[in-house]
């Protein structure tokens, strides 16, 4: 068997990744194909309904019996808003298909032992780390039928979300809040509090005009203190107030059902306590601006106290940039 070209894997990722706002519910796919060491197509997964990345490389591919295709995700074997795209690449003479990794869908597995029952040479496991974190998402929501929950915030350096008069409008740069805005593009929903509603009247819109799928805000207002008139509920945008005492697991498996397949929390602190206490989230992206409040204005968690450290909750760090003036920390569950 000849050795993959992690490179050819690597352009295929790059290409996947100009996915990211708008193929949901979809994976992000990218796909190159390859003869004689020279790229000979590319393609990749626009938007959910439109052609798979396979598909796609071989509508731009002018000859492709007998090349090598490097695909960031399993080719699917169903029939589903589009044909099989095993079946594209049976019929274009593809003689070997190199794969960063297995679909995780149930529906959608099964193409890597379509394309060996008919002699294609397969690889699995090219830069499969890389294909997981790029499709984060899509795996997770796959597999637990809930969304893929981020938990986001900006904080003061002493971990207060906004000062003991509740004043919280702006406690970071113009370039974190840059930042914040992308990452609503990125996620199909957005989840706040009542309580936040009511403090700060936010619209929790899209503005950058970088996604086009659907977008949902969700406002978790059980203690019913929302007003009526703010801003959420009034300007026309698609918003679910939820004012019953929902179990929050049950929340998450509902949102499942109506497609949502990401969520993006935004607090306020009481929300954030309750993901955080009952690990409820896979992600958490924090904005550390350098000031400082002191007092007892709400915190990022606001649960109850831990009296030992060993019950404290915890994460894994994973990065940490500048985002204007603040310092943007990003960290999963364990």
């Amino acid at each position: 068997m000849r050795p993959p070209n992690v490179d050819f894997m690597r352009r295929a990722l790059a290409l996947a990744e100009r996915g990211r706002f708008s193929v949901s519910p979809n994976p992000m796919v990218g796909c190159v194909i390859v003869r004689d060491g020279e790229v000979i197509a590319e393609g990749w997964h626009r938007r959910a309904g439109d052609a798979h990345a396979e598909v796609e490389a071989l509508q731009n591919c002018a000859d492709p019996r007998g090349a090598t295709m490097y695909v960031t995700l399993e080719p699917c074997a169903h029939f589903g808003r589009t044909p099989p795209c095993t079946d594209a690449i049976i019929a274009a003479g593809i003689s070997r298909v190199v794969i960063a990794m297995r679909d995780p869908h149930g529906v959608a597995a099964g193409g890597i032992a379509k394309l060996e029952s008919v002699g294609i040479e397969t690889e699995v496991g090219i830069l499969d780390e890389d294909a997981r974190r790029l499709n984060e998402v899509f795996v997770h929501a796959v597999t637990h039928d809930t969304p893929f929950v981020v938990l986001k915030a900006g904080m003061t350096l002493d971990g207060k979300l906004a000062t003991f008069t509740r004043n919280s409008k702006w406690i970071t740069s113009d370039g974190a809040r840059e930042k914040s805005l992308e990452l609503r593009e990125q996620y199909d929903a957005i989840l706040a509090g009542g309580g936040t509603v009511r403090d700060d009247n936010p619209m929790l819109t899209r503005r950058l005009g970088l996604a086009s799928t659907p977008w949902t805000r969700i406002i978790l207002d059980r203690s019913r203190v929302a007003p009526p008139n703010a801003t959420v509920f009034t300007d026309g945008g698609t918003t679910l107030h939820i004012t019953e005492d929902v179990d929050l697991a049950q929340l998450l498996r509902d949102l499942h059902a109506r497609g949502i397949r990401s969520l993006l929390v935004e607090g306020g602190s009481a929300i954030h306590a309750e993901f955080l206490r009952r690990g409820l989230w896979q992600k958490l992206i924090v904005f550390v601006a350098p000031l400082v409040v002191g007092g007892d204005g709400p915190s990022i968690y606001s649960g109850e106290p831990i009296a030992k450290l060993a019950n404290a909750a915890r994460f894994r760090f994973d990065s940490a940039e500048l985002a204007g003036d603040d310092v943007m920390l990003t960290a999963y569950a364990r």
